[in-house]
């Protein structure tokens, strides 16, 4: 079945579902997958053919549309009786994971052989198939792909165009719209304020006048907010679809969200029969890990007739997406590509500790290599350890980050470089940031006056009680001073005060998070960076290429500017090479970020004639996979040379050498824990032991150092991973420390290097006389070796004249020892009687032996051995690699997802659903399982609609990395224990289907934070009483509590049609108007 019939059997089988509800079930027909030769017609005209790809596509239309219809038809009257008998048979209250939970698990060889088989089947790309035409322009690229043998389209050059512009279109804006007017799918890739939003006005405009239909998709609710307001302005008749608000939806142009149109495609939305073009805003978005799949789901299920305008931030490999959307669409695409800025950016550094700004990268993109070097050199004071201590003795006030920053926003101001924005990467430091300048006006008199009467109209329909709330009453403060934040813990209605007065011009400095660097159309002059470096959720890393150019490319407005400013505050010493990748790096490839969710396949399987291997096969991610196999290939075969050509005349006794050493290492490790338990080694740690520290993982042996002092304290991951500049702490397992446990910190003397190396502190080498003594914290892990020595420890070592006694007393000591004292033993003088740390010593012992046998062994066998290892490594992990490219992708997740579902009974054998598996077809504001099992166990039942709210909120909300605070009152805690049994047992049927998932990572996501918040919520309290419940922000509940609303409204519906329970309906309609109220569900300022 193509897309046309899909389109047209969704909208037609949802009409029926009602009247054939009552009408008796015949047996279930199992509909077989389309064969190979009817794959391949499907995936490309035949070369023979004169036809047009859609003539094709139509004509394949025409063919199976009734067969179809009919194979639905009698599909959905076998599984509506299978669905009757299941209600029979099933009156107990009981989850059916209970009844499931002891069946030995069924067989899934015919389900597994059946997808493997489909494997040979993949995307249907074929380079031959396409033919692609470039040309240049000044500062752009247009690129058309066309399916074979495909008749261009010739546009009349003197028809007048559907849309005319008031200044002269650039060479990108002119060809974008020259694909729109020949009925051509188009990718727009730009960067920010280049005028992509130009082309999609010709695209409604021209949609508009032949009197179709067009659909605008944004990522983000608040986007489709603005983006409405935006086009109403330009156009009449335009509505809105988000989810929280339904506006004008006959409009001829619909402003949606990406997720409500995937939505509107599953139920056969008529509008959806209608349209003529999409358009696709921030389509790089696509690359979103949580998200992206809905773009590509969206893509494949829309009908082969829609044309498509593909929005995009710059992203070098265009062309394969235009590729992918003329191999599934049968439709030519063009790419038009242009790197140009209308206005040119300046980038700057400003290195800690200086009040200097210094010209890297100039308005052609040179990079400036004399002014990077002073940059850098500025940073030298901070990075001589020696200074440094000697400051710190002193208590000398070095200038802070705080100053700075103020520093850099005042001379903004002041050289007119306003508005400026001030980028950070926590809500927390777009905080404090704000009240470093919150002492500094920026506005003027008039200025202030206009903010107070637009702040006053904003919050007018507010109640007194939401006007009077702390962060309402906190904001207007600092906006009269011109000062704004907007970030994702705000009020929404906070964020839309910024952002007005920020298009106003009102607000001078706005601090924010990256997040805003998304969508939202609000350039400014200048933009600055507050740190070069970011938290990744494991550990601080560079600012990245792609982010910068993101985040930067909001400097200079259009029409505006003759430049835009880039301010890069470098609070860390960086090297030449990691300057030019941030401040020169290219965009981000658009990778597919596509995979499989139960909600997906549901659908799918409810369809009857599709299988989820049709969406699989059209996805981005399979037709990427399919191109990598020639690359792969010829990667292989290089390295079958490099092998060959590696000669080893004594292969086996180096291999046996290796293999040795290995086995010595296993030993080495495992003695090694019990050499550091706490009591083996606390005792040995006193002041003045010398110590041995090596950082095995990375083969860094920092030699003999002096214990100063050890204690037990509690370790903020993040805090260390940034302030530590040794890399030890890094190194020793803190990402996995218990942050509420203390843990055995040592501070040892060592001698290290005078000057920072890639802002790392690193060992010191006494024959170059680079070092000083310096005081390092360590972990237990780190300690190699205890000596019998100790030396005395003078106190006070702040004082420097201290310092240089204990050098004196330390170089002394280990001469006299030849810079190796003599180790403590650890059986003799640790006493270490562990059986199993002796049994281990005895293997090394052994093992060493062996290794003398085998004679010497030369460096230069040992490297030609490691070499050749390793490209064999790679060899045989490239071969692997191609059984799977080529082959369909996620199909072990199919067969293990497909086991998940047979397993809670959500489909039979056959595929045919049940009615959990309809149930969970119905859920896209939650986990559809996690959901659907609540529905079906029957707990609702007992619980009021306010408790039924506030246990739904777990499902909701997953942000928090503390611990849970799990509810206290009796009926919510006895609710939320009967959830957590239901989300431990399908997390252990995960398990044991083999689903690829950490079981505590996923339980531990169902957050119950919220519980008591949105309970007094619904029993009426007020939101200041609420807020003060949690340390959650404000605006991080309000998003929780209206995607709570879109659940609760999910429910209601499965309660009245799937479930035919009124009472529990009733009580899901209650829940649902008593979260709505107030602030929380406030009107948005562009409505």
């Amino acid at each position: 079945m193509d897309i046309d019939a899909f389109n047209s059997f969704t909208t037609g089988k949802r009409k029926k579902e009602d009247e054939q509800d009552s009408k008796p079930k015949k047996k279930p027909k199992v509909t077989e997958e389309i064969s190979d030769s009817e794959s391949e017609t499907e995936a490309k005209p035949k070369a023979s053919s004169k036809k047009s790809a859609s003539g094709v596509m139509a004509e394949e239309k025409s063919e199976k549309g009734d067969k179809s219809k009919k194979k639905a038809e009698e599909a959905k009257h076998s599984q509506e009786k299978m669905i009757d008998k299941e209600k029979s048979e099933k009156k107990k209250d009981k989850s059916v994971i209970e009844e499931t939970k002891d069946k030995p698990m069924e067989s899934d060889e015919d389900s597994e052989e059946e997808i493997i088989n489909d494997t040979k089947a993949c995307s249907g790309y074929d380079p031959e198939e396409l033919d692609i035409k470039s040309k240049v322009y000044d500062n752009c690229l247009h690129e058309a792909i066309y399916p074979k043998g495909f008749v261009k389209r010739e546009v009349d050059p003197d028809k007048p165009r559907a849309k005319e512009y008031k200044f002269t279109l650039d060479n990108f804006q002119e060809e974008a719209v020259k694909s729109i007017e020949r009925q051509e799918s188009v990718l727009v890739a730009a960067h920010t304020s280049a005028g992509k939003t130009a082309i999609a006005e010709y695209a409604i405009a021209s949609a508009l006048k032949n009197n179709q239909r067009v659909i605008y998709t944004s990522p983000i609710k608040a986007l489709s907010n603005q983006k409405f307001r935006d086009l109403q302005e330009e156009f009449e008749d335009v509505g809105l679809m988000t989810g929280d608000v339904t506006q004008n939806e006959s409009a001829s142009c619909i402003v949606m969200t990406t997720e409500i149109l995937r939505s509107m495609l599953y139920r056969g939305s008529e509008v959806t029969r209608e349209m003529a073009w999409v358009i696709f805003d921030e389509v790089h978005y696509m690359r979103d890990r949580e998200r992206g799949v809905v773009w590509e789901e969206t893509i494949i299920l829309l009908p082969s007739t829609v044309k498509y305008v593909f929005l995009s931030a710059t992203i070098p490999n265009a062309r394969e997406f235009a590729e992918w959307i003329c191999t599934i669409k049968k439709q030519p695409c063009n790419v038009v590509y242009t790197d140009f800025r209308p206005v040119p950016l300046e980038h700057y550094i400003h290195p800690s500790g200086t009040n200097n700004l210094h010209l890297v990268v100039d308005k052609e993109g040179q990079f400036r290599e004399e002014n990077f070097q002073e940059a850098i050199s500025k940073m030298d004071a901070d990075n001589d350890l020696e200074k440094a201590f000697e400051a710190r003795g002193k208590k000398a006030k070095r200038t802070t980050e705080q100053q700075e920053l103020r520093s850099v926003v005042n001379y903004i101001v002041s050289r007119n470089y306003e508005p400026c924005l001030v980028f950070a990467f926590s809500k927390a430091d777009c905080e404090n940031h704000s009240r470093i300048v919150s002492k500094c006006e920026y506005t003027t008199e008039e200025e202030r006056e206009n903010i107070e009467k637009i702040f006053g109209a904003a919050i007018e329909s507010l109640s007194e009680e939401d006007q009077d709330l702390p962060q309402i009453k906190g904001l207007l403060p600092l906006l009269t001073k011109g000062i704004g934040v907007h970030h994702g813990g705000l009020l929404p209605l906070a964020k839309e005060i910024v952002e007005i007065l920020f298009q106003e011009g009102l607000i001078k400095v706005l601090f924010t998070t990256e997040t805003f660097s998304m969508g939202i159309n609000m350039p400014a002059r200048t933009v600055v960076f507050t740190s070069i470096e970011k938290f990744d959720g494991e550990k601080y890393r560079w600012l990245g290429g792609g982010e910068y150019i993101q985040m930067s490319g909001r400097a200079g407005r259009r029409g505006l500017d003759t430049k835009g400013v880039c301010i890069l505050m470098a609070n860390k010493k960086m090297e030449h090479d990691v300057a030019k990748n941030i401040l020169q790096g290219k965009a981000d490839p658009l990778y597919s970020s596509f995979h499989l969710k139960y909600n997906m396949l549901l659908n799918l399987m409810k369809l009857q004639d599709y299988k989820p291997e049709f969406l699989i096969k059209r996805s981005f991610r399979q037709l990427q996979n399919d191109k990598g196999l020639p690359q792969l290939k010829e990667r292989i075969s290089i390295l079958e040379e490099e092998i060959k050509s590696i000669k080893l005349e004594r292969h086996e006794q180096v291999q046996e050498f290796f293999k040795l050493e290995k086995q010595i290492e296993s030993y080495k490790e495992i003695s090694k824990e019990i050499y550091h338990k706490e009591e083996n080694i606390i005792s040995f740690l006193v002041p003045g032991r010398l110590i041995h520290i090596k950082d095995t993982a990375n083969k860094i042996d920092w030699g003999w150092g002096v214990v100063i002092n050890f204690t037990r304290r509690k370790i903020n991951v993040k805090s260390i991973l940034k302030a530590d500049g040794t890399g030890l702490m890094k190194k020793q397992g803190v990402v996995d420390i218990d942050e509420d446990k203390p843990v055995l910190i040592i501070d040892v003397m060592l001698y290290i290097q005078k000057k920072l190396e890639g802002n790392e502190i690193r060992p010191g080498d006494r024959k170059k006389d680079n070092g000083m003594l310096g005081i390092v914290p360590v972990m237990v892990p780190c300690v190699y070796n205890l000596s019998k020595v100790q030396m005395k420890v003078i106190h006070d070592l702040n004082d420097k004249s201290n310092i240089k006694r204990m050098e004196k007393f330390y170089f002394e000591l280990m001469k006299r020892f030849d810079w190796y004292p003599p180790p403590l033993n650890p059986i003799k003088d640790m006493l270490i009687e562990d059986p199993k740390f002796i049994e281990c010593l005895e293997k090394i012992e052994a093992l060493e032996k062996k290794v003398k046998k085998l004679g010497a062994i030369t460096d230069e066998d040992l490297q030609k051995y490691l070499k050749r290892e390793e490209l064999k490594k790679e060899y045989d992990q490239l071969s692997r690699q191609t059984l799977q490219v080529g082959a369909m992708v996620n199909h072990q997740d199919l067969i293990r997802m497909k086991r998940v579902l047979r397993r809670l009974d959500y489909i039979n054998e056959d595929d045919v659903l049940k009615i959990k598996g309809k149930i969970a077809c119905e859920v896209s504001a939650g986990d559809e399982i996690i959901v659907t099992e609540l529905m079906v166990n029957g707990n609702f039942q007992k619980l009021d609609p306010e408790s039924i709210a506030a246990i739904c909120s777990c499902l909701v909300f997953s942000e928090t990395k503390n611990e849970p605070v799990e509810p206290k009152h009796p009926v919510l805690a006895d609710a939320y224990n009967k959830l957590s049994g239901i989300i431990k047992k399908v997390a252990s049927v995960l398990v044991e289907c083999k689903m690829d998932i950490n079981e505590e990572e996923y339980i531990n996501s169902f957050k119950p934070d919220l519980v008591e918040v949105t309970y007094k919520w619904c029993k009426g309290k007020k939101f200041e009483e609420i807020c003060k419940l949690t340390e959650i922000y404000e605006g991080t509940i309000i998003r929780c509590l209206r995607r709570l609303e879109e659940l609760l409204k999910q429910l209601a519906l499965i309660a009245k049609t799937q479930l035919q329970n009124p009472e529990l309906y009733e009580k899901l309609e209650t829940a649902s108007q008593k979260l709505k109220r107030g602030i929380v569900f406030a009107a948005s300022l562009y409505l």
